[in-house]
């Protein structure tokens, strides 16, 4: 707030690193509820792998005009005017973007009035040339608009931290250089307040009276565990508190069985990360186990490796099974993986839970929760295409002849409900699972390379078909490029 409210303009920007968990986010929502209750937020765009048109750049300079347009009428007239004068604007490259849309629109009225803040939060999770680009103009182009101060939020990815070296203007911190103390006093806060009676009994509002609280002993045992990551508190107090066991005390000794403060000092924080991410996938297995792993390993490692979240519903029919299965399986896991909105889509809440899954090195501890990336890409590719093997047929929305000739936004009702979402799904990314599912691995099996003959020689009409209904035939091409090079290794591994 302090670089916020300073007149340098020589600083226009303001790095906050951190290690995934530690709470950039955080931060940047608060201080964006700031600056908007100042009136000094501008706008802001907070990138997220899980969402596809937040993991991109595309959409990042359209928004930040939109948004200050809605700040100021000004900026809204000029915006407009630029539009009009190159209505394609908003559809080229990055820095064909910036200028009609950024530049063009603020240099009038960049002399007058006070600091308009821009946050960028987790552009990390931005594509790697897109946030290598983003940062490269606001970098060189930002000084200019002197009224303007940009907060960005990001790990310490390697080309993050290339990019940044080649700019001067800007300032960094890192969160995880806090001292412990300061860390500790607002973790402790944090847990005062989740964990207060009054919170337990509005989470909790079944249990009898006097609602339950943990010890003095318990609450620094589990501050000792969260260290300096504040992902760990969040996700303690969720698994404590879960709405469906409805029994805290026993939620919170599994996690602290076995557990001493002695035992996290000198710890990495991904090391405590880790141990907190086994004792609660632990702790949700069933008594007898059975096969509930097996279907843990399917149904999670399919939830961390999608493009694009589904609802329980679409995942059931994309994995061929019944719906119930998924809900039995994560019923004790909401505190990881928890189904959100009327359509229940399921959605890892933090990024640093896929990333622990795909680590044989840090799943160690539990080698039974480790997912094989290459290996479930490879299953859910089989399973995408064997759906646009078995569901596509000509004239997928069931139209006349009459009709076929009529305005797509004529039909767009038709359209809208003639390819279900994971039918949707299987179109749009069976490609690109392949390809992950192969890379630097054996190649592919039979069954894969059957599936991709009867594709090519029997639906890829009907699939284009498709991509055109939702919208995504922007897909076809890298698609079917990647098809010929599968082709290619199938023919090298002939010869060989």
């Amino acid at each position: 707030m302090g670089w916020l409210d300073s007149g340098d303009e020589r600083q226009s920007i303001y790095v906050l690193h951190g290690v995934a968990g530690i709470g950039k986010s955080t931060v940047a929502k608060s201080i964006a509820e700031r600056a908007a209750k100042n009136h000094t937020l501008g706008a802001s765009f907070f990138f997220s792998r899980n969402e596809k048109r937040r993991r991109t750049a595309k959409s990042f300079f359209p928004t930040l005009a939109y948004q200050l347009a809605r700040y100021h009428q000004a900026f809204a007239v000029h915006i407009d005017k630029a539009l009009e004068e190159d209505p394609g604007a908003a559809k080229r490259g990055l820095r064909q973007q910036f200028y009609p849309l950024i530049v063009t629109p603020l240099l009038p009225s960049m002399k007058m009035g006070g600091t308009i803040l821009i946050i960028i939060d987790a552009l990390d999770e931005c594509d790697d040339e897109g946030a290598d680009e983003i940062l490269a103009i606001l970098a060189q182009e930002i000084p200019q608009l002197r009224r303007l101060k940009v907060l960005v939020t990001a790990r310490p990815e390697r080309h993050i931290r290339i990019a940044l070296k080649q700019y001067r203007n800007h300032e960094q911190f890192c969160l995880q250089d806090i001292e412990d103390s300061v860390v500790e006093a607002d973790i402790r806060l944090y847990l005062n307040a989740r964990l207060s009676e009054s919170e337990v009994e509005r989470r909790l509002p079944e249990l009898p009276p006097l609602p339950w609280q943990p010890t003095e002993q318990q609450k620094a045992m589990l501050i000792g565990i969260s260290g300096k990551l504040f992902i760990i508190a969040s996700t303690v107090v969720d698994f404590i508190l879960d709405t469906k066991r409805l029994d805290p005390d026993a939620q919170l000794a599994k996690l602290l069985d076995g557990v001493s403060l002695e035992n996290f000092s000198g710890s990495t924080q991904t090391t405590v990360l880790d141990h907190m991410y086994v004792r609660i996938i632990h702790a949700a297995q069933p008594d007898p186990v059975g096969d509930w792993v097996e279907w843990f390993q399917h149904i999670v490692g399919t939830i961390v490796l999608l493009q694009d979240p589904l609802p329980c519903n679409s995942l059931a029919a994309l994995l061929g099974i019944d719906a119930a299965v998924i809900n039995r399986t994560l019923s004790n896991l909401h505190s990881l993986l928890a189904p959100s909105g009327e359509d229940l889509v399921i959605r890892v809440h933090h990024k640093s839970f896929p990333d622990f899954m795909a680590d044989a090195r840090r799943c160690r501890m539990r080698p039974q929760f480790y997912i094989d990336r290459r290996m479930h890409h490879l299953r859910i590719a089989k399973r995408c295409l064997s759906i646009v093997n078995d569901l596509l047929h000509p004239n997928l929305c069931g139209l006349t002849p009459s009709e076929w000739y009529k305005d797509r936004a004529m039909l767009s009702d038709r359209a809208k409900n003639c390819i279900a979402p994971h039918v949707g799904y299987a179109c749009i990314y069976w490609a690109p699972h392949f390809a992950a599912g192969i890379d630097h691995g054996p190649g592919l099996d039979t069954e894969a390379m059957l599936l991709l003959e009867c594709f090519t020689s029997k639906h890829i009409l009907n699939w284009l078909e498709a991509l055109s209904i939702v919208g995504r035939v922007d897909v076809a091409y890298s698609s079917l490029d990647m098809v010929c090079e599968l082709k290619v290794h199938k023919f090298d591994d002939r010869r060989e």
